[in-house]
């Protein structure tokens, strides 16, 4: 059959798909409006405890199914009490029960060694099987994504952008490499808002708030705008969303198949998931590949112990390429040095990042990080192999006290209890 190219359109010939496609929840979207809290206003920091773990339900969505693979089965340490951990804000030592509930909004968080968790709680109203907004954690799954791809042949890394997809040629992303884009050293030049880590007319274009005035249909539309760069590519690390976005495009491009599909297929149902996951979508129905991944705390630990064993799951089956992960432990020269051009290096002087994680080397340990901009993070310490997923509504993004409350005070404090 013919593959018709919309003008408005990322312009694939997609599979059909095995993750299913859903509208917004209409429903919910009303209900939660008399209650004071608008579709376009929807993820602000005051409604996040309602709506994050509800996300999926403000925008067009594909359910990603759990598949038929039992999930593992864990053994239920004794919890650990959270009142005697302790770690320092600005006014004085607290416990970690007051930082994460009360000064880091935290929402839920699941610590696993081996197979027994460690601890878990599950505050707002959440329970074990409840889903969360993920935000940026999606990124290292969309890159993840492109690191399987690359391992079955189908994608050159080294390429340049147009390669794949030639549209992008006299945008900024010509003559960017595939690498360079996942490890956001595009040098990409895109003004963004104080504390915004992207363009408002991304968000536009996705319809993240809902329909809009802004006449872009899908984010395919937006990064064909984007025209100019701020640094030689290869340079200097900048954290930006469109990276991520073009990223998953060519992921797309290269398997014929669209990314919820890839996922479910390569990731989710062979993990043992214990819930399905919702992936938030645009309205040319590709999804919000930066930042739009719902799914429930446990279930963001088990891929944790995914990598744990070195991209295995627990049956032994390789999911996720050795090599991929081994890379990115390891860093290399380029992604070390754009890092120290990057703002994030007054944070952590010693870290890097590279497809789409982060390995931040801190207080004595060295960990494998993905990490949203409202407290939703997967932590993996590489010497105890201990795993920590949090996920959380923090009010504001980008700020330097969520950062060093979460891997200065939080992380360390628990990691010495479990130890």
């Amino acid at each position: 059959m013919r593959c018709f190219l919309l003008a408005i359109s990322a312009g694939l010939c997609l599979n059909a798909q095995a993750a299913s496609f859903h509208p917004a929840d209409q429903t919910f979207i009303d209900h939660a409006a008399k209650l004071g809290v608008p579709q376009d206003q929807w993820d602000q920091g005051e409604f996040a405890a309602a709506t994050f773990p509800n996300a999926y339900k403000y925008t067009r969505h594909y359910k990603i199914a759990k598949g038929s693979l039992p999930p593992e089965k864990w053994q239920e340490g004794k919890a650990l009490d959270l009142e005697k951990l302790k770690g320092q804000d600005a006014d004085a030592e607290q416990d970690l029960y007051t930082i994460l509930r009360d000064r880091l909004k935290n929402h839920s968080m699941v610590v696993l060694k081996g197979d027994t968790v460690v601890h878990q709680h599950f505050f707002n109203g959440m329970g074990p099987d409840s889903t969360h907004l993920d935000m940026s954690v999606t990124k290292s799954f969309t890159a993840t994504l492109a690191g399987i791809a690359a391992a079955e042949g189908l994608l050159d890394m080294s390429k340049p952008l147009e390669h794949y997809l030639p549209e992008f040629k006299k945008t900024a992303f010509e003559g960017v490499s595939i690498q360079e884009i996942a490890d956001m050293r595009s040098g990409l030049n895109i003004p963004t808002p104080p504390h915004k880590s992207w363009d408002p007319r991304l968000t536009q274009a996705q319809e993240w708030h809902g329909k809009n005035d802004s006449g872009l249909h899908g984010v395919h539309a937006y990064l064909l705008l984007i025209k100019d760069r701020k640094y030689a590519p290869g340079e200097v690390y900048q954290y930006q969303d469109p990276n991520t976005e073009i990223l998953g495009q060519v992921v797309e491009r290269v398997t014929n198949k669209s990314l919820a599909n890839y996922l479910e297929e390569k990731i989710w149902k062979k993990i043992g998931a214990e819930n399905d996951a919702y992936w938030m979508a645009d309205p040319a129905k590709f999804v919000v590949a930066s930042g739009g991944l719902n799914m429930s705390t446990r279930d963001l630990a088990r891929v944790g112990r995914v990598i744990v064993n070195g991209g295995k799951n627990y049956k032994g089956e390789q999911i996720i390429p050795k090599q991929f992960l081994d890379d990115i432990w390891n860093g290399n020269q380029a992604v070390k040095a754009a890092w120290k051009k990057g703002k994030e290096y007054a944070l952590a002087n010693d870290a890097w990042y590279k497809d789409q994680y982060r390995v931040l080397n801190i207080e004595g340990h060295s960990l494998l990080v993905m990490i949203g901009i409202h407290g939703q993070v997967l932590a993996i310490d590489k010497e105890s192999e201990v795993i920590i997923a949090l996920n959380g509504g923090y009010p504001q993004t980008e700020t330097p006290r969520m950062a060093n409350l979460i891997f200065y005070q939080v992380i360390p404090s628990i990691l010495a209890a479990v130890k």
